[in-house]
């Protein structure tokens, strides 16, 4: 009876340990989403300010309706 005890406890420490592990990853890909989320933020701030210095460029040079 006290191995089945044992091994039922080590099986339930187990479990824990994998949900543990999963909550970790879960952690970290959100971490890493956030970094994703940011440099495409960046990128289209990036790919705007571009876009306003050409029109300005073009506006210089008296070409665009802008």
């Amino acid at each position: 009876m006290t191995d089945w005890l044992s091994q039922s406890l080590k099986f339930q420490q187990q479990m824990l340990d994998a949900q543990q592990r999963v909550l970790d990853v879960g952690s970290q890909m959100q971490a890493a989403s956030k970094a994703v989320l940011d440099a495409q933020q960046a990128a289209k701030r990036a790919a705007d300010a571009n876009l306003a210095a050409y029109q300005a460029w073009l506006r210089l040079w008296g070409m665009g309706p802008w």
